[in-house]
């Protein structure tokens, strides 16, 4: 990477947000994101091509009332608002940020890396400042921050996803960064607006049945990943198939011995304490494996600010063990449906099969499901900031983003039980516990 390249993706650069453009975009993304063309977006042959089809293959979006009139309020411009959906997938997630502004509030900001944001070049980084974008460059958050202060100071609704990177899992929520707690406690102690955080939860679900595209999908795994079909098998002995096979690729891609045995998580366990012990050489730690994993990338962090170069081993290695770290499949319940069948395929594509062909690359950049859905959307009761610290004056970032995520995992186990209660669907054995490998 030049010097030149490295400032213009490393310096922060306010928005410089142009309302004509942004409005000007909605319809664009409800065309070629959302909806695509109804009529003929279902049509053999013509669907795959591009423009029929909403790349993220939303059919239908469903608000109630009571959640609409909530982010109304909340986004009205009377209130210092940050927005915080939850962040199950990739892509999909920033076009339904897209369209909630849209509705309420058309000139929010958003957070995105800076990797977006300035790593296209000045002409993609114009367009992404006009579209009112906010760099997030790590390490380096602290104009990015007050930036979005002052903004939301103004009335203008900021949006970042807490979570940060996707873990392609649409009923947890993981662990948050407090970044929005923070920014919300600045701008309680800057002025007296009233401050609020609004979370957003959505779930996507599949309008239809969609097993015969999901063997479709699985089938062109197996053929990137050389193993015979798996045609007749259950669908979700052949996912674990997949990831039973793209396991022994990655060990062997690390240089390391397959583990032995038929649980996929207790192979996954015995490849994380290969790791350890091949990057014991930046320390051994105590606790539990995951423990032990957490504090080994501390230190591999620290050599790397000290100014040691990583070789090509061991930052496979490194970037393994962080996989591995993030892997949501140990919160799986017992019984799925399509939904998580699907989504653990997508994972399986964007982090381990994002090689070999240009079709698997676009797909890590531009993943598209496997069949056409609606996205369930909730807008539980926004934190208000000075409400909480009326009551409680010492409240943290930390105390707050924790009441933060046990809302939002509240917010989304209720949607989850009142879709279930809606719908007759499949339901399949988990295929990654013990139990369904017996």
């Amino acid at each position: 990477m030049s010097s030149e390249t490295s400032r213009l993706l490393n310096t922060f650069v306010p928005p410089r947000p142009r309302p004509w453009l942004i409005k000007s975009l909605i319809p664009v993304n409800r065309w070629l994101n959302l909806y695509g063309i109804p009529g003929l977006r279902d049509l053999p042959g013509l669907r795959e091509l591009p423009g029929i089809r909403g790349l993220c293959d939303i059919r239908q979006i469903h608000i109630p009332a009571a959640d609409h009139q909530r982010l109304q309020h909340s986004l009205s411009g009377q209130a210092a608002v940050f927005v915080t959906p939850n962040h199950p997938e990739f892509f999909c997630d920033w076009m339904l940020d897209k369209e909630i502004a849209a509705r309420y509030a058309p000139l929010t900001a958003n957070w995105a890396t800076h990797d977006v944001v300035n790593g296209m070049g000045r002409w993609g980084q114009r367009f992404w400042l006009a579209n009112n974008l906010i760099a997030q460059i790590p390490g380096a958050t602290d104009a990015a921050v007050a930036h979005s202060v002052q903004l939301a100071s103004t009335g203008t609704p900021v949006l970042l996803h807490p979570e940060g990177g996707v873990h392609w899992h649409a009923d947890h929520i993981h662990p948050l960064f407090p970044g929005a707690a923070k920014m919300a406690l600045h701008t309680a102690a800057a002025g007296n607006r009233p401050v609020l955080i609004q979370p957003v939860i959505w779930k996507l679900t599949f309008l239809r049945d969609e097993s015969e595209a999901l063997e479709c999908s699985m089938a062109a795994a197996e053929q990137q990943l050389r193993l015979a079909s798996g045609a007749g098998l259950a669908l979700p002995q052949r996912l674990a198939r997949l990831y039973h096979a793209v396991l022994d690729h990655r060990c062997r891609q690390l240089g390391l011995a397959a583990p032995a045995g038929d649980d996929y998580l207790a192979r996954q366990q015995q490849l994380l304490q290969q790791l350890l012990d091949a990057l014991a050489g930046f320390g051994r730690f105590d606790g539990t494996p995951a423990q032990q994993a957490t504090q080994l990338q501390a230190a591999i962090r620290q050599t790397e600010k000290q100014g040691q170069v990583l070789d090509l081993a061991t930052r496979r290695r490194r970037n393994e063990l962080a996989r591995i770290l993030r892997d949501p499949l140990p919160h799986y319940p017992a019984h799925w449906q399509q939904e998580q069948l699907a989504e653990c395929l997508q994972r399986l594509r964007c982090e381990y099969l994002a090689w070999g062909s240009w079709r698997n690359r676009l797909h890590k950049l531009l993943p598209q499901p496997v069949g056409g859905r609606c996205a369930h959307i909730r807008a539980p009761a926004a934190i208000d900031i000075r409400a909480v610290l009326a009551e409680a004056p010492a409240t943290d970032a930390d105390t707050l983003t924790g009441r933060l995520q046990q809302q939002m995992q509240h917010t989304l186990d209720g949607l989850n039980a009142e879709i279930e209660h809606q719908r007759s669907v499949p339901q399949y054995a988990n295929p990654f516990t013990a139990a369904s490998n017996d």
